[in-house]
Parts: C-alpha cells; structure tokens; sequence
C-alpha cells in the first residue's frame, strides 16, 4: 500500500464552477511484483535423486526471502516427475524450466535471464549447503557494496572435516579476495560454482561459455572480475562439493576443450578489462591449465593432443618463463605410460 498525492486542485464543489479545494492525499493501492532477494540457479540433466538431495538443503535455508529456478535441461528420465511433488509443496518458491538440450553453460545462462533476485546464487544439481549459507552470504554483500560476487568455504565431500582452504590463506581481514586467479593457480578454487554469489544488476550481461565439453565457468569468472571485487562471506564451511566418477572437472577433453575456448578468447581481448594486476594472475591461470591439460593428455594415452596442445602453448609458456615444462615434456611423450602416471600422481 502506498500513499500518492491526489493532485486534482480545481473541481466543482458540489456542482458550483469556480470553487478550488486543497489537494488532499488519498491512499491508493499500489500492486508490486514482489522480487524475492536471492535467486537460486540449479541446471539439471539426468539426475533426479541428487537434485532433490540438493534441494532439500535449499530449502532448508534459514534465509527465507528466495526463489529457485531449476533448468532442466532436456532430461530424459523421470527428472519431471520427481519434482512434481515438490512443485506442489513449495508453490511459487519453486520454479521448473524445461528447454532442449544444450549443455550446463547454457542451461545457467537462462536461469541468468530468469532470474529476479537482488542477488543469484549459483548451484550445480549435485551439490549440498549448509542451512545458514544465503544469510551470510547475503549479509556479506551488504555489507560489501565493492564487491560484485562472494564465495565460501567449503568442503570436498571425500574429506568433509577438512575444508578446501583456510579464509586467512585466500582473504584479507575485511574478507576481500585481492588476488582470486592467483588462489586459483596454487589449488584454492575461490570460485567454486556452489559457493559462488553475484549481484544480478551489476553482472549483467555476463555468460557462460555454450560451448559443449569446455571450461565454461572459468570464462565467465573471468569476465566477472572485470566488474568489481570478489569475497570470502564467514569464516565457516557452507558447502559441500560433491566428488564423484561423473564430475566433469574430471574429464580430460573438457580442460583440452577448455583451454583452447580460453586462449580464443584471450586473443580476441575479452580479458582486457580486468585490472593489470588481475590480468598478469590470469595468464598465470590460463598457462596453469595449459601445463596441466597437456600432460593430463599423456595419462590418457592420448600422446597426440598432448603433443598438439604442447605446440599451442608454446609461446605462452614461453612468456611465463616455464622452462622445467618446456624441457620436460618431450621427454614424457617418449616415456611409458605407467612411468608418466606414477610421475603425475606424485605431482599431484
């Protein structure tokens, strides 16, 4: 309910012209399209009991003021009618997208444009949270007008006492990320999609990579850092990133795929943006998953990319002054396979 002034000066009173009243102040109902807070983005594909393990720790949230948004992204099992009770118990919280088919980069990007929140909070079907993670979350970037995205702390669900990393290692006293891709290359994944928080208007615009079998979220954090400060909301772990066979980090041709979307992208000048000392982290990132895909080509069995992408980021690595690398690697393609798996897992 609103009060509008009601402006209507001059008007007969009681039928005789000439007479002029006060304008008074009439209380006229206002309809608002109520925008919930936070947004929460889950794209699914083909995993029903997981995504309704997922949700049950959405909606046990103790932050109330949200929607969330399930794309699903053409699935072909019984996705649909596993959420259906859900639809029915949580009523307009609770929103089911159904598009074709067309991978996870593409499926965010429409619960990007669906969204309505303030905030939107990303979340893969796989994933859990903690019951207080969108109030701290949410508080954080209150408080924290500089900064255009948050994380957590959280946990791989193979170790769950032992969190990822320590806040102190990866934010100042004020719990500001100076130095995101920097944490990234030394393996403090800062940007953990299931941690991750953005503020809708300031990020607008921004997309995920569509291109199938590739790095599509490192592109969009890449972007994403050219729009403001990143965080680190609390000092508790608020998630749980789930490991298992499927998880597509996992997949060889996704960081081949991968790399090579991001060196395009690289070359085109997406990145230039971001601040310098930003901009010299992210090389740094980019040829730390360059080194790391070529030889996790060779623990596959697959010398031929591994030697292909070896060539590509030559001179990339070359810039980097990544020598022990540039010597290295040719030795590994003449050496057997159990030799090279052994060297990595060690590395490792």
């Amino acid at each position: 309910m609103e009060a509008v002034l009601d402006n209507r000066c001059r008007i007969n009173h009681l039928g005789s012209p000439g007479k002029t009243l006060t304008p008074v102040a009439v209380i006229v109902p206002v309809e608002k399209d109520p925008m919930p807070v936070v947004s929460v983005v889950i794209p699914t594909f083909n995993r029903p009991i997981l995504l309704l393990e997922t949700l049950e720790t959405v909606f046990a949230q103790t932050f109330s003021d949200y929607e969330v948004i399930v794309i699903n992204d053409g699935s072909t099992d019984a996705t649909l009618d596993r959420l259906a009770p859900i639809l029915e118990t949580q009523g307009e919280k609770l929103r089911v997208i159904t598009q074709p088919n067309a991978g996870i980069g593409a499926a965010r990007n429409r619960g990007l444009d669906e969204s309505k929140g303030k905030y939107i909070a990303l979340l893969d079907h796989d994933d859990l949270w903690m019951p207080e993670k969108l109030a701290v979350q949410v508080a954080f970037m209150e408080q924290h007008p500089e900064c255009v995205a948050c994380g957590t702390l959280f946990v791989l669900s193979p170790t769950p006492d032992k969190p990822h990393f320590k806040l102190e290692d990866v934010a100042n006293a004020r719990g500001i990320v100076e130095r995101p891709f920097w944490q990234t290359v030394h393996n403090k994944d800062v940007f953990q999609t299931c941690t991750l928080m953005i503020d809708r208007q300031r990020c607008a615009g921004l997309r995920y990579a569509t291109q199938r079998g590739a790095i599509e979220d490192v592109s969009f954090h890449l972007s994403l850092m050219g729009r403001g400060a990143y965080g680190m909301a609390g000092d508790k772990v608020l998630a749980i990133y789930r490991v298992f066979e499927g998880n597509a980090s996992k997949d060889a041709g996704y960081l081949y795929n991968g790399i090579g979307l991001l060196r395009r992208m690289q070359r085109r000048g997406e990145f230039d943006a971001l601040p310098a000392l930003q901009k010299r982290d992210m090389q740094l990132w980019l040829g730390h998953i360059g080194r790391i895909t070529a030889v996790q080509q060779l623990t596959i069995g697959n010398r031929a990319r591994g030697a292909s992408l070896y060539l590509r980021e030559l001179p990339h690595q070359l810039l980097a002054r990544r020598i022990r690398f540039l010597l290295l690697f040719p030795i590994m393609l003449l050496l057997p396979r159990p030799l090279i798996l052994r060297a990595y897992g060690q590395k490792k």
